[in-house]
């Protein structure tokens, strides 16, 4: 009888490329146990092996690079990993914002670009954020009233981005009877050029019918949100109902999405309503977790499945919050988890991009002066009650373990990107958070970091921390670890009003004291 060949007798690059096939977990799982196999996923034959590891460990997931050597993706995630225990904010560069953006702006960063919108002069531009040399970069400058070839329009929101080099244009027309005649459309266009995007099923994307409240410049910010991410683009928007004498106390909300490269109209609707707050930019607010599922945040966390655009998105389950957390919006971009479709910039495109799975939201409270920072990890798991419903979760049961909060007392959006925060706290022994100085907090949520942690790189903080909910009065306990990074640079209160952050830059939008203005853009490369 010919004998049977056994696993370890095969060679090195065979056995690599039999473990190639399992998940990264299995493969650091093997190699722990097994001398040989360990000695084969540590040889220099082995890079994919390593590479697939060190993305899973990070919360990564690869993106198709192959005129890049898996040698030298390998070599960029490590320092990827590591970049930020060093990030200098000493060293920086500041870029000038152009007059017309210095009030009543919404900004943006996305794939290396600055985008800012004015609604009160109907002014877009877009432009890259000092590109290197073989950097692809898209530049734009529309001038007040050309944002869109319709006339006698509205401008409601507009949506940026660079990757998928795609502008959206949500735009209402209104008749004799306004708002009650009031249609609403968005406009899909390029942004380096002027014609329709090639890869929209059309022009313009049709809603159903539901008006907007009147003087819409003053409610144009907290009204609606206009958001995409890869295929999808989704609406909400809100409508004041009034009572008998005229008065608005409550406001009916409405969210369309659309796969606007398959279709101009949308089947995948939710609606509701809510009290009007008319001191919060939106009572209701969503964002996207990836390519399935979506979550409406309210007074509390409701997870929707968004696989089948042919019907309205199916509740998974409602995460339960603390009692008396209001207003809470989402502070977390999805350019971290969404792969280029533009064909110059997704041939420069890093070779990885956050895990949807393994990333971190931001959802900020104003009225309670609190920062969730929560781990999606827990919005992946599978979910029913025993009789197949969907559940309904106490916070006690998902919230300490999977989320960690701050007091949001420093005046500025924060920066969040993949498993990474960074937010400004007052510095030690501080006692009034006007008049105090603060630092930069550089925090990594993720399981890899939490586990390489040496003495030295940062503060490994796994202990519970506990925060005071000044609307309800009740103390909140929660201890998702994480390891921080506290810069030596202070600032004054009020000095920057946005935070952004991606893979190697941290971006401040700082305010002028002289003026009030935000003019000046702040980059730093870590």
């Amino acid at each position: 009888m010919k004998a049977k060949a056994e696993l370890l007798s095969l060679p090195p690059e065979l056995l690599t490329y039999i473990l190639s096939f399992l998940p990264w977990r299995d493969i650091l799982h093997c190699t722990s146990l097994c001398k040989a196999l360990r000695q084969t996923y540590m040889s220099e034959s082995s890079s994919e092996l390593q590479y697939a590891i060190e993305l899973g460990s990070q919360g990564l997931l690869p993106v198709s690079n192959n005129h890049i050597p898996v040698a030298k993706r390998l070599q960029l995630l490590r320092e990827n990993a590591s970049a930020w225990f060093k990030f200098d904010l000493h060293s920086f560069e500041t870029i000038s914002i152009p007059e017309k953006f210095y009030r009543f702006t919404a900004t943006y960063i996305a794939n290396g670009h600055a985008c800012f919108w004015n609604p009160s002069i109907d002014s877009v531009r877009i432009f890259p954020i000092l590109p290197k040399p073989s950097q692809e970069t898209i530049e734009r400058d529309f001038s007040p009233g050309s944002l869109c070839a319709v006339s006698n329009i509205s401008d409601i929101d507009v949506f940026m981005d660079p990757a998928q080099n795609l502008l959206a244009i949500a735009y209402a027309i209104s008749g004799d009877n306004y708002p009650y005649d009031e249609e609403s459309y968005i406009e899909l266009l390029t942004l380096d050029g002027d014609g329709v995007h090639p890869q929209a099923a059309g022009r313009t994307l049709f809603m159903s019918d539901l008006w907007l409240p009147g003087k819409r410049e003053n409610f144009v910010r907290w009204c609606s949100k206009l958001e995409g991410f890869e295929k999808y683009i989704a609406f909400l928007r809100f409508a004041p109902l009034f009572d008998g004498t005229g008065s608005s106390v409550y406001s009916k909300w409405c969210l369309h999405i659309w796969d606007w490269q398959h279709s101009t109209s949308s089947n995948s609707m939710l609606s509701g309503s809510t009290i009007l707050d008319l001191d919060s930019d939106r009572s209701i607010d969503f964002c996207f977790l990836g390519n399935d599922r979506l979550l409406i945040i309210s007074d509390n966390l409701e997870l929707y499945s968004i696989e089948d655009m042919s019907r309205s998105p199916q509740l998974l389950a409602r995460f339960l919050l603390p009692a008396s957390v209001f207003g809470l919006k989402c502070c977390t971009p999805t350019s971290d988890i969404a792969c280029s479709s533009h064909p110059k910039i997704q041939a420069q495109q890093v070779t990885w991009v956050s895990d949807p799975k393994y990333r971190v939201l931001s959802l900020v409270s104003h009225s309670s002066g609190l920062d969730f920072v929560i781990s999606t990890t827990i919005f992946f798991d599978g979910f029913s009650d025993s009789e197949g419903m969907s559940p309904i979760i106490p916070w006690i049961d998902w919230g300490p373990s999977n989320v960690r909060i701050f007091l949001h007392d420093f005046p500025c959006r924060l920066g969040v990107s993949g498993n990474r925060a960074l937010n400004a706290f007052p510095v030690a022994g501080a006692t009034n958070s006007v008049d105090s100085e603060y630092r930069l907090h550089m925090m990594d949520f993720s399981p890899s970091a939490v586990r390489r942690h040496q003495q030295g790189l940062g503060r490994l903080v796994n202990e519970p921390s506990t925060v005071y909910n000044r609307e309800s009065g009740e103390y909140l306990t929660t201890f998702l670890p994480y390891v921080e990074v506290v810069s030596d640079r202070t600032f004054s209160f009020g000095e920057f009003v946005e935070i952004w952050l991606d893979q190697d830059k941290i971006y401040l939008f700082k305010d002028n004291i002289d003026t009030d203005e935000t003019d000046q853009l702040e980059v730093i490369e870590m």
